[in-house]
C-alpha cells in the first residue's frame, strides 16, 4: 500500500515537474522575444517610420483615386424602361458629340471627370409576383421567370419591366462642382422626351375625368346606403332596383353594392397617386448625394505597411535562428 502511494507521488512529482519546465520555458521564449526586439529596437523604429511613410503617400494616393459616386432610385413611368436604359447605355458614345453636349448645356471640359454613368434594376421578388399576377394565364412566360430565377438571369433585358424601381449610378474620378450639374442635366434631358411628355398629360387628363367619374359614383353609392339606413330593407342580400330619370340599373344587392364602393375607393386613391408621382417618365425615389465609394478604406494602409515589414523582418530573424539551431542540433549528433 505504501509503495502504490509512494509511486501515485513520484508521478504527480513528475508531472508538475513537466509543467514547471514548460512554464520556464515559455517564460525563456517571451523574456528572448523582447530582448531581441530590444536589441534591435533602432531597427524597428527606422521600419515604423518608414512603414508609416509609406502607408501614409498609399492612402493619399488611394484617396485620390476614389471613384466619386451618386446613386439614385428612379421608378419609371408609361413603360419607359427599354428607353431610359438605352439612353443611359448610350451616354459614353453621345457624350464624344458636341451637339449632344450643348443640349444638356455642358461641354467637353465639364464631362472630363466622368468615369461611368450605369442603370441597373432593384431586384424585388414580389415585383415579379405582382407582375405575374397579371400574367398568369402566359404559362410559357411564367416558365422563363422561373427559370432565371433558377438561374441567376433576373436582370436581363426580358425581365427589366418586371421590377418597380431601377437605380441610375454616376461615377466621377474626382470632386468636382461640375459634377452635381452634369447629374441633373442627364435626367432633365430623359424627362424632356417629347413623346413620354404627351403620353404622360394624356394619361394624366383622362385619369382626372375618370376620378370624377368615380367620385360621382362614390357619392352615389353613400348616398344610396345612407338612405338605405332610414328604410332597412328585410334581409342583407335583397335585390335592389336603382333608377333615375335618365338611366335605369340591373337589380344588384347590397353587398355587391359594398363591395364596388370598396373597389371604387381603391381605384380612386390609385388614380389619385398617379395624378401626384406619374407626372413625367419618372419619379425619383431617393436622390442621395455624391459619396466617395472607397473612403472607408482611408488610412488602412497607414497602419498596415508598419506592421507588414515589422513582420517580414521579424520573420526573417525567425528562420535565421532556425537555421541556426537546427544546425547546431546536427553537429552535435555527429560527435
Amino acid at each position: 500500500m505504501n509503495k502504490e502511494n509512494n509511486t501515485d507521488e513520484i508521478d504527480l512529482m513528475q508531472v508538475f515537474g513537466m509543467i514547471k519546465n514548460a512554464f520556464k520555458n515559455f517564460l525563456k521564449l517571451v523574456i528572448s522575444i523582447v530582448l531581441f526586439y530590444k536589441k534591435k529596437a533602432i531597427l524597428f523604429l527606422i521600419l515604423l517610420v518608414i512603414g508609416v511613410a509609406i502607408g501614409y503617400f498609399l492612402d493619399q494616393n488611394q484617396n485620390a483615386k476614389n471613384n466619386f459616386v451618386q446613386e439614385i432610385i428612379i421608378e419609371p413611368n408609361y413603360n419607359s424602361v427599354k428607353y431610359i436604359y438605352d439612353f443611359v447605355e448610350e451616354l459614353k458614345y453621345n457624350f464624344r458629340d458636341n451637339n449632344f453636349l450643348k443640349k444638356l448645356s455642358l461641354n467637353q471640359e465639364n464631362i472630363k471627370n466622368v468615369k461611368k454613368i450605369s442603370i441597373e434594376p432593384i431586384v424585388k421578388g414580389t415585383d415579379v409576383l405582382d407582375n405575374l399576377e397579371k400574367r398568369y394565364e402566359n404559362r410559357e412566360f411564367f416558365k422563363d421567370i422561373m427559370e432565371a430565377y433558377d438561374d441567376g438571369k433576373v436582370e436581363e433585358e426580358k425581365f427589366r419591366d418586371f421590377y418597380k424601381h431601377h437605380k441610375v449610378t454616376f461615377e466621377f474620378n474626382k470632386e468636382s462642382k461640375y459634377n452635381s450639374k452634369i447629374i441633373s442635366s442627364v435626367l432633365n434631358y430623359i424627362k424632356s422626351n417629347k413623346y413620354y411628355q404627351d403620353i404622360s398629360e394624356l394619361t394624366l387628363k383622362q385619369k382626372k375625368i375618370d376620378i370624377e367619374r368615380n367620385k360621382k359614383s362614390l357619392q352615389f353609392i353613400d348616398t344610396y346606403l345612407n338612405n338605405l339606413e332610414k328604410t332597412p330593407l328585410k334581409a342583407e342580400n335583397e335585390a335592389i332596383i336603382f333608377s333615375s330619370e335618365s338611366e335605369k340599373l340591373p337589380m344588384v344587392s347590397v353587398a355587391s353594392l359594398l363591395q364596388k364602393k370598396e373597389l371604387l375607393i381603391e381605384l380612386i386613391n390609385e388614380q389619385e397617386h398617379d395624378l401626384v408621382f406619374n407626372k413625367e417618365i419618372f419619379s425619383v425615389v431617393d436622390y442621395g448625394g455624391i459619396i466617395s465609394k472607397r473612403k472607408e478604406l482611408y488610412n488602412r494602409m497607414l497602419f498596415t505597411i508598419p506592421m507588414f515589414l515589422i513582420g517580414l523582418v521579424s520573420l526573417f530573424y525567425f528562420f535565421k535562428y532556425m537555421s541556426k539551431s537546427i544546425n547546431n542540433f546536427v553537429k552535435e549528433e555527429e560527435q
